[in-house]
């Protein structure tokens, strides 16, 4: 199933159960009163962070999520059983948002947080005894539980995003750079979604690259793109093709520059690499200068990169 970020679910707490409507029933007890038990509480609705899940496409069928409903309370004050929750396992970095309003993330493994909450249990007539109503047959039903509509928008912890114009070498960059299993061939768009490296700085630590699709030829963003994951990158390499004459290389750099912007921080380090060129001479337009078929350039690609990073080099 293709990798999917952003998804609408429906969630539903459950209902409470009725409360109790009983009278005491035995042997030689002729009179043994109400005993009406309450109701249980209905489940909550629980989004929970699972570090197992990678993205939102398993929610592209599972769209309603219901609690379960509390018991009824019963005869001999039997008071009902609270009601399943319902577990939303979703990817940590997973924004909720309710009526275009952020409500809540979760971005670590294990983070969770109750989007819909159980309804209350019903009251037994047992409650509504007193010295002058020995026979109350009053019972309050149990209350439904909260439902709503959510957006759940995955933002991955990418530190580094690679953009730029389709067959501008970005998938060749990502496998040179950090040895994904990426696909490189020689026409447009032959990334339909986010692929993903490993960047090992010289501790031993793992930094997430990303070739993200999402920028068309002419530079505006694609409709089924993934621009917005370049959202947390503290670091934005564009690719450029260097063989390509027209338009000039600052045109293009431009455009693009101007699409990303809409979606990265500003805060991201912007860093330019003219791809299929020599790099032992890096164009006045960019800041590296790379021929990933054959590694020339890459080493020092990756301490740029490292660098903008803020990784200390030993």
């Amino acid at each position: 199933m293709p990798f999917t970020d952003s998804a609408r679910i429906h969630v539903e707490g459950g209902r409470g159960g009725d409360g109790g409507l009983s009278f005491r029933r035995e042997a030689r007890v002729p009179k043994g009163g109400p005993d009406g038990g309450n109701g249980g509480r209905g489940g909550d609705v629980v989004i929970i962070a699972d570090q197992q899940i990678v993205d939102l496409s398993r929610f592209r069928h599972a769209v309603h999520h219901r609690a379960a409903a509390g018991a009824n309370g019963e005869g001999r004050i039997r008071h009902g059983r609270s009601g399943a929750d319902a577990e939303v396992r979703v990817p940590p970095g997973t924004r909720i948002i309710r009526d275009e309003v952020v409500i809540a993330e979760v971005r670590e493994p294990g983070d969770r947080v109750v989007v819909a909450r159980g309804g209350n249990g019903g009251i037994g007539n047992r409650v509504f005894r007193s010295s002058t109503h020995r026979t109350p047959r009053e019972t309050v039903p149990g209350t439904s539980g909260e439902g709503t509509w959510l957006m759940l928008e995955l933002r991955l912890p990418i530190e580094v995003a690679i953009v730029g114009l389709p067959n501008s070498g970005k998938s060749a960059v990502l496998v040179a750079l950090t040895g994904a299993a990426a696909v490189v061939a020689p026409y447009p768009h032959s990334t339909r979604e986010p692929t993903f490296g490993p960047l090992v700085d010289d501790d031993l630590e793992i930094h997430l690259v990303a070739d993200l699709p999402g920028v068309a030829a002419d530079a505006s963003p694609r409709p089924e793109g993934f621009l917005t994951q370049c959202e947390r990158a503290a670091v934005l390499l564009h690719c450029v093709d260097a063989v390509l004459e027209a338009p000039p290389a600052s045109e293009r750099i431009a455009a693009v520059d101007a699409t990303v912007a809409e979606y990265a921080s500003a805060a991201a380090r912007r860093i330019v690499v003219a791809t299929s060129a020599d790099p032992a001479q890096v164009p006045s337009w960019a800041d590296y200068a790379v021929d990933s078929a054959s590694g020339g350039g890459i080493p020092a690609l990756r301490e740029g990169v490292l660098d903008a990073l803020g990784v200390g080099r030993q």
